[in-house]
């Protein structure tokens, strides 16, 4: 078993909460006033308006998008992984489609697109949700992963991002053979298991999902919708509006250059770029799609705006998307809302899990590699902190495998949940 993928970074990809590790693609030049620290937000989500609740985010957001779907991996969309056209089972350090977040792709991985229902069960037809489920064990034997929902309003932008932790071993199992993801997530209708099961944003989302709520690629493209040629995740343009529910003071500006082509279809997140092209994504191989590589100059002048700051390139400057009807709008550096990870020309210390030395955390480390019975999984941990040392999402990862260890990964959810929204608010 190797173990880029369990020490893969939960995020993402597409759905959730997206961290960033390793070297940022400029240096640490010193900034002026305005981009000095003292003048940055942080980028927790503290003092953010979220529920402390899934279930209570879940009505929080039912004026906009419904209620979530029931998200069963069963019925999901498989992402398949290709190597050399074949689509191919396991863990994969080179492939056709890599996930672009860590060092492997594992298969088994699921999505599926379902339209907004109210609680009473009307549809929705402005309202989209996706569901992603993200599986980063290549063993299934042992569960790590982690399902994650987006719900997105193409009328209005408003967006709500609800995320799983690792251990979702009591309602997600593994296939043997491809590592598919099955298994169905509780529901809004059992509050104190959908709680258990889902957690409202842990950090600012958008330091991935930048551009708009959903984070295309070539392994999530890879998954169609059944008997067409259609993504399952929905492409949006670079008009589509876009604001977080509860998330008000998160911060939402990219960069836009006038004439610049690389905006021609899209906004562009550059937290997205910069993770994709530290796990060895080349734009100008993929982009703009059907020419790549056309667009080089533009994507040279884009790169350029992001090391300096776009009040430093003629044409450039900050914009945040449409919302709640009103049009994109040009933002200076008065922008309230500020966060370290979208500072430009510098590294974010707070993007990515921060390495610790193996010393610091002996004690714990040695007690949970004893705790793992499978030997090859046990020397894997430890070849890999050798080499790495401890970060923090290989520690959360050792813990979640450790525990699962000694623990039933049994279904424990009721499977015959209550369908009322009102009566299980009442609970």
């Amino acid at each position: 078993m190797k173990i880029a993928s369990i020490v893969t970074v939960v995020v993402l990809s597409l759905i959730g909460v997206c961290t960033f590790n390793g070297d940022e693609l400029f240096g640490d030049e010193d900034k002026e006033d305005s981009n000095d620290k003292k003048n940055w937000g942080d980028d927790d989500v503290k003092k953010a308006g979220f529920p402390k609740t899934a279930f209570e985010y879940a009505k929080m957001c039912e004026s906009e998008l419904g209620v979530p779907p029931r998200v069963n991996l069963d019925k999901s969309v498989e992402i398949p992984v290709y190597v050399n056209g074949v689509q191919t089972y396991g863990e994969f350090f080179s492939c056709d489609n890599p996930v672009l977040i860590g060092k492997g792709t594992v298969s088994g991985s699921t999505l599926q697109r379902y339209e907004g229902r109210t609680v009473d069960g009307k549809p929705l037809p402005d309202v989209i949700w996706v569901a992603f489920g993200r599986n980063s064990s290549s063993s299934h034997k042992h569960v790590v992963g982690s399902v994650q929902m987006i719900g997105y309003n193409k009328k209005t932008g408003a967006t709500a991002f609800f995320e799983s932790g690792d251990r979702i071993g009591p309602w997600v199992t593994l296939d043997k053979d491809t590592l598919l993801m099955r298994g169905e997530m509780p529901w809004i209708s059992n509050p104190e298991e959908f709680n258990r099961a889902f957690v409202t944003p842990p950090a600012q989302c958008v330091q991935c999902h930048q551009s708009d709520p959903f984070i295309t690629n070539s392994f999530i493209n890879a998954a169609k919708i059944p008997g067409t040629n259609k993504t399952v995740v929905p492409k949006l343009d670079e008009d589509s509006p876009y604001y977080v529910i509860g998330g008000e003071n998160w911060d939402m500006r990219t960069i836009h250059i006038e004439d610049n082509a690389c905006f021609d279809c899209h906004r562009v997140g550059m937290k997205t770029i910069e993770l994709f092209m530290n796990a060895g994504w080349e734009p100008n191989k993929h982009m703009p799609p059907r020419k790549p590589g056309s667009l080089a100059v533009d994507f040279r002048e884009l790169l350029d705006a992001w090391k300096k700051g776009p009040e430093n390139v003629e044409g450039a400057e900050w914009i945040i998307p449409p919302a709640r009807g009103k049009d994109r709008q040009v933002v200076g550096g008065d922008y309230p809302y500020k966060a370290a990870f979208n500072r430009t020309g510098t590294k974010d210390e707070k993007a990515g899990p921060k390495a610790a030395n193996l010393k610091d955390r002996n004690e714990e480390v040695e007690q949970l590699l004893k705790q793992l019975r499978d030997p090859s999984v046990r020397r894997a941990f430890e070849d890999w902190i050798e080499e790495n040392g401890v970060t923090e999402d290989a520690l959360e990862k050792l813990r979640s495998v450790a525990e699962g260890d000694d623990t039933d990964d049994g279904k424990s959810y009721d499977k015959n949940p209550k369908d009322d929204y009102g009566k299980a608010e009442g609970k």
